[in-house]
């Protein structure tokens, strides 16, 4: 996978629709494989995606549901987001806040219900959590995939064994993703580390689908990290399969919209040397269009639909 500034640029410059298909071909046959190996495989029901903040979970799991049913696999995708407490139970972390990220944020025996009627009955009715009123709505939704039917499930804490030791071995799998790699000058300095990468998502992504500011991200940046290192980290290498979800054209088309976004950040706001040492280095990719940008790409994720 190219990750070096010269060659994005040079790609960039030369024909940019063909690299971003080159990217897009990348990612797909890596889910794809994964999608395959699930396949050949009868006793998984339940497949567990989990990874960092900005790794693409959500899109990747729909990725990989169009895949297997394509394979002739009948799927579901749920999410952990919809198993949070109501917010008035969240634990409280040591700054006094309720800490969303724990993973006993979750409602754990409520998911190990989930997870025991997919596995035995193949359906399964599931909460939703609402994020403006902050409260869980029981019993929204009804999945039914059949005694064969795969459920895939993505969140932070997805591969945590307090919520997966319930759950036969066998019956599991598991999958990493994040972005793994940086993105480095020919003489192997890191330019854009995997990082600063997610943080440039997950900016346009809260300030697109979650009406939030560049600096109400940065603001929940540190805890979004903390909570990475206490409960996903430690994980990471009981996967069976990891994903790498670095496209290489994507600081290009971040690049404008994100660096425009240095004029509301104040000085005083967490992380802002961070934030600005980030934009400072997407300023050195050639710009790329996101109307190059393929509307399935995990890319839209981030930056949204086709205008």
């Amino acid at each position: 996978m190219v990750n070096i500034l010269s060659l994005i640029n040079d790609a960039a410059k030369s024909d940019p629709k063909s690299f971003i298909a080159e990217c897009e071909t990348n990612y797909k046959n890596q889910v794809s494989a994964a999608a395959e190996r699930i396949a050949d495989n009868d006793d998984i029901k339940i497949v567990a995606i989990a990874g960092p903040s900005g790794s693409g979970k959500t899109t990747t799991a729909h990725i990989l549901m169009r895949e297997l049913e394509a394979l002739g696999e009948k799927t579901a995708v749920v999410s952990l987001d919809d198993f949070y407490l109501p917010f008035e139970k969240m634990p409280i972390g040591p700054d006094g806040e309720r800490d969303i990220e724990s993973v006993s944020a979750l409602d754990i025996p409520r998911i190990e219900k989930a997870f025991s009627d997919i596995v035995n009955n193949g359906r399964a009715y599931l909460p939703r959590f609402d994020f403006l009123t902050k409260s869980r709505i029981e019993n929204a939704s009804e999945i039914n995939i059949g005694h064969r039917g795969i459920a895939i499930v993505e969140g932070l804490h997805a591969m945590n064994p307090m919520l997966t030791d319930g759950v036969a071995r066998k019956n599991i799998l598991k999958i990493y993703i994040s972005v793994n790699l940086p993105i480095e000058s020919e003489d192997g300095e890191p330019v854009l580390t995997s990082r600063q990468l997610r943080l440039v998502r997950r900016i346009l992504r809260d300030e697109k689908f979650r009406g939030a500011s560049a600096e109400e991200t940065l603001y929940l940046w540190n805890n979004v990290i903390g909570g990475e290192s206490k409960y996903l980290y430690c994980f990471k290498n009981t996967a069976d399969i990891k994903l790498t979800t670095l496209h290489a054209f994507e600081p290009c088309v971040y690049k404008d919209e994100f660096c425009k976004m240095r004029a509301g950040v104040g000085v005083n706001t967490p992380c802002y040397e961070y934030f600005i040492k980030t934009a400072n280095a997407l300023e050195l990719f050639c710009g790329i269009s996101s109307d190059f940008v393929p509307e399935n790409s995990l890319i839209r994720e981030f930056i949204g639909p086709k205008r």
